[in-house]
């Protein structure tokens, strides 16, 4: 590879590394093409991307960015899975690969935050894995905040309703 090229990936790489919101480390030594083929097709329904890491590379990209704590990592056959959008839903997708693909091992995530970066180890991608989707929670929160005013309104309607049954009882009895 010529100089100008490992510069264009170097900054590429450092881009990536720069605007992702979640990334996770992975080995996919002694998978199969097809397996890496279907585990790509899964991730970009999760709106995530698997990129292979040319790890002398990546370690120089990973200089000044939230990666850089993880440049020691960048050895033998590592890839990034990252995405802008929810880890949680990226993270299930590779723990469900993770156990259905005997030879692809988490090695290490990040979440990168507006003040924080979070790096994380094996069990903590599985336990961000086990966290309900964005959506699902955005649903619970919409469902909690309508709780109480559907409570409200049935007890407002209750009175009027009673009275209603109140009157057409004392209709029919006459």
């Amino acid at each position: 590879m010529e100089r100008s090229q490992k510069e264009a990936k170097v900054s590429e790489l450092r881009s990536i590394f720069n605007n992702m919101s979640a990334g996770v480390l992975v080995d996919y030594r002694g998978i199969e093409a097809n397996q890496v083929v279907e585990l790509r097709k899964q991730l970009n329904d999760a709106s995530s991307t698997m990129k292979v890491l040319k790890n002398s590379l990546a370690r120089i990209a990973a200089e000044d960015t939230p990666f850089s704590e993880l440049a020691d990592q960048f050895t033998q056959t590592r890839a990034l899975v990252y995405s802008d959008g929810d880890p949680v839903v990226q993270a299930k997708v590779l723990s469900e690969a993770a156990k259905n693909i005997d030879n692809l091992k988490i090695l290490a995530g990040i979440l990168v935050g507006d003040s924080k970066t979070s790096i994380l180890n094996t069990g903590e991608v599985e336990a961000l894995s086990k966290l309900p989707s964005r959506e699902e929670l955005i649903v619970k929160l919409l469902f909690l905040m309508q709780a109480p005013a559907t409570q409200f309104v049935r007890t407002l309607n209750a009175v009027p309703a009673k009275f209603v049954r109140t009157l057409a009882a004392i209709r029919d009895s006459k």
